[in-house]
């Protein structure tokens, strides 16, 4: 039996290979060689970034859940919304077995994979990049910060997307399952991520948007900004350094100046305590 990649119910057969377009990069290297330099105080807190995908760059989330629900509708059985919300940014969970269960039927795999793949593929394509992603990439690389990417997702799945959408160039590497024993909550991924950058864990703010993901920046010692999309919005976030509804709600430097300011006054309290 297959087992299902985590935080994508849907398994390695949902990794298809997409033709890859050449990026058009000439903008966005004009922009972010003009951003300003951060100040001294933001350049000594946050040295890299590292990124989330899935949900986070571009929502492949809902569209999973979306092509899953009709397929459990076609059995005459509802998809239960917190039991496929634990799945998402890492957790492992069978839905072909969880369908099996709620619909009593027999589930032939090979026949309803490719059907479910199809669908959701179909609306994945039509998702663009997440409002602020690309204004936080070229911010980053104005500022001298390293990018990288930290998913649960099998190999080429974010890299085939990000090169597709032109914004593979902006990071360093892209990790994903094949690059780890344990994916998120695990803190692997980040502490693998931090490593491979040449910087301290405590150097580095991860950009997520799952409660999986946030436990694995955090325990793996990152910084840890959440952006929720529709299908995690309701997890617990509350270790979180910064909750925003979007990156665009939000620039770059603002974000670090404000986390600078936090943490300042955390480590006052502190002291004060």
């Amino acid at each position: 039996m297959e087992k299902s990649a985590p935080g994508n119910p849907l398994g390695q057969s949902l990794r298809a290979t997409f033709p890859v377009r050449k990026s058009e990069v000439a903008r966005s290297t004009a922009l972010y060689v003009s951003c300003p330099k951060p100040s001294g105080r933001l350049r000594d807190l946050i040295k890299a970034l590292v990124f989330d995908f899935d949900g986070l760059i571009i929502d492949t989330e809902t569209p999973l859940h979306d092509s899953w629900s009709e397929m459990f509708d076609s059995y005459g059985v509802k998809l239960d919304r917190e039991a496929f919300e634990g799945s998402i940014g890492g957790a492992d969970f069978d839905i072909y077995q969880l369908l099996e269960e709620l619909s009593g039927q027999r589930i032939e795999r090979e026949v309803i994979r490719p059907r479910t793949r199809s669908r959701y593929l179909e609306r994945v394509e039509r998702n663009p990049v997440l409002p602020g992603v690309e204004d936080y990439l070229i911010a980053a690389k104005g500022m001298g910060l390293k990018l990288a990417v930290a998913s649960s997702s099998r190999p080429g799945w974010a890299v085939d997307h990000l090169e597709r959408r032109g914004l593979l160039h902006y990071f360093e590497f892209v990790l994903s399952e094949g690059d780890v024993s344990n994916v998120k909550p695990d803190p692997e991924l980040y502490a693998t991520a931090a490593r491979r950058l040449g910087v301290r864990p405590q150097d580095t703010l991860a950009i997520e948007d799952s409660a999986n993901g946030l436990l694995a920046a955090k325990s793996a010692g990152l910084y840890c900004v959440v952006v929720p999309n529709p299908m995690t919005e309701d997890m617990d976030f509350d270790s979180a350094d910064i909750r925003l509804n979007s990156l665009s709600d939000m620039p770059l430097e603002n974000l670090l100046k404000e986390l600078r300011h936090r943490i300042d006054k955390r480590e006052q309290s502190g002291t004060a305590g």
